[in-house]
């Protein structure tokens, strides 16, 4: 996952030596007093991290050559120094990488060559932690560049901040450096000019440092290998009372619908609810915790309910009859105010709606990540049927998406997952409420984009106008 290069990997990165800050030192944006995590903090504020970016003339290691190299240092989580050189490559810069990088012949034509100023790009790395966000590129270039100067390659341990990007925020489609500035706040104006973009990495970096020290890493290591540990979309808990308020916090804290899970032993599942911070949705949860044997318990976060309902669906039928009872007793007084639940032992009398002829043949809805949406069938809501797609980026997608599953319909081959009674009756019964109230899906029957795809894209542009993204993610993360 991330570039290890003749280092082993029970060896610790090592420590900060002593450095002179530059006049454009930043103010840390951590603060002891302003976290519980102090060992995380310990952990992490001693190591040294030099996050360097290359442009060239290509990609090819034999015939290409760097034109631009940026660097930036961080230490003691602030960035504290930063180099930039231009590099006279001896070979003409393609006409796409000049439009690219904005980087001219002229511009280098009195710029060193690479072999003049390789001793102070050394120098400035040091034995640091590398950073880059594409190491699979930057530092097999620059080895080969070392190695063309008969020098020996680097020996420095590395972190890809675009491979931590995808496990740290799981479904993102797209963690290029323009997006992630962007959905971080970063500054980020000169796209593909080498400083730029290793300062606008280094200050990706930092925000992680922080979400790791926001979550309590425990182990350097982790840092090259966060997979299952630290993604911003859910938390774990193991057992123990004392966690209970550690709990309570988190779910005060939440600010987007949410689905949480008691398992006990060998994985059973206890207890599972959907969340969106009701008070009796918390008071059971709490009842629960300090009731129920429970070993882990999670906190996973969604967009919209729907989607929760659907994930929720998978873990609801493992449940026991009485735990499913009380958990969908509780959603029933919830959510479908002034529609009564049958006593016990007579929930087939509940009134089912046709959903396919009164509610729509798709819904939309916006995803956690921002500028991503969601989309499902009703006759099949299942995550494997659903679409997670980009907006506007995808539009085309969208639409083959669309005709795909219209044609399974038309031809009654959409598969109907299976779903508990008393589940499939709420869903049915709250989807016919949210179709009332208009309010954050977008639905509608399959003939429209079909037969006029331009006027069908105008209404979604037009709900996604009224409609915006408000979950805030990933800037705010559990």
């Amino acid at each position: 996952m991330f570039e290890v290069k003749a280092m082993k990997k029970e060896n610790p990165p090592k420590k900060s030596k002593n450095s002179t800050p530059s006049n454009q030192v930043k103010k840390s944006k951590f603060d002891e007093s302003e976290t519980d995590n102090l060992h995380g903090l310990s952990l992490l504020k001693d190591l040294e991290f030099v996050v360097f970016d290359l442009e060239t003339t290509g990609g090819n290691h034999k015939s290409d050559k760097i034109i631009e190299i940026g660097l930036v240092k961080v230490v003691n989580l602030e960035i504290v120094d930063e180099k930039n050189y231009l590099i006279n490559p001896e070979i003409k810069i393609p006409d796409f990488i000049q439009k690219l990088t904005n980087i001219r012949q002229d511009d280098v034509k009195d710029s060193p060559l690479i072999e003049e100023v390789i001793e102070d790009v050394l120098e400035f790395m040091g034995d640091s932690i590398l950073v880059a966000h594409n190491t699979s590129f930057d530092v097999p270039f620059f080895n080969s560049v070392l190695r063309r100067l008969k020098r020996e390659e680097l020996e420095n341990r590395s972190i890809c901040t675009n491979l931590m990007t995808k496990y740290l925020i799981p479904n993102l489609l797209n963690s290029n450096l323009n997006y992630m500035s962007k959905i971080f706040n970063i500054k980020h104006s000169k796209a593909h000019r080498a400083l730029d973009d290793a300062k606008a990495t280094a200050e990706l970096l930092l925000n992680y440092l922080k979400i790791f020290i926001d979550k309590d890493i425990q182990k350097i290591n982790h840092l090259y290998y966060p997979r299952n540990r630290y993604e911003l979309d859910r938390i774990h808990f193991k057992s123990d009372q004392s966690k209970i308020s550690d709990i309570e916090k988190k779910l005060k804290k939440l600010k987007t619908p949410s689905l949480i899970t008691l398992k006990g032993e060998n994985g059973i599942i206890l207890y599972s609810i959907p969340y969106t911070q009701k008070d009796s949705e918390t008071e059971f949860i709490l009842e629960k915790l300090k009731s129920s044997p429970w070993l882990t318990a999670t906190i996973k976060l969604f967009g919209p309910f729907l989607e929760v309902l659907v994930h929720f669906n998978n873990l609801f039928s493992k449940m026991e009859p009485s735990a499913r009872g009380e958990t969908i007793r509780l959603m029933w007084e919830n959510y479908l105010p002034g529609i009564k639940l049958p006593p016990k032992g007579q929930e087939h009398l509940i009134h089912k709606s046709n959903l396919e002829q009164d509610f729509g043949d798709f819904v939309i809805a916006h995803h956690l990540v921002p500028e991503q949406m969601i989309i499902f069938p009703i006759q099949s809501l299942h995550v494997k049927n659903q679409l997670i797609f980009r907006y506007p980026g995808h539009k085309k997608k969208l639409l083959q998406y669309i005709n795909s599953k219209s044609q399974r319909m038309v031809n009654n081959k959409m598969k109907k997952p299976h779903y508990h009674p008393l589940l499939n009756a709420f869903i049915q019964q709250y989807l016919m409420l949210e179709k009332e109230k208009s309010n954050g899906l977008f639905i509608f029957r399959r003939k429209k984009p079909q037969a006029k795809s331009d006027e069908f894209l105008e209404e979604l542009d037009q709900f996604l106008s009224e409609h915006p993204n408000s979950y805030q993610y990933p800037s705010e993360y559990i």
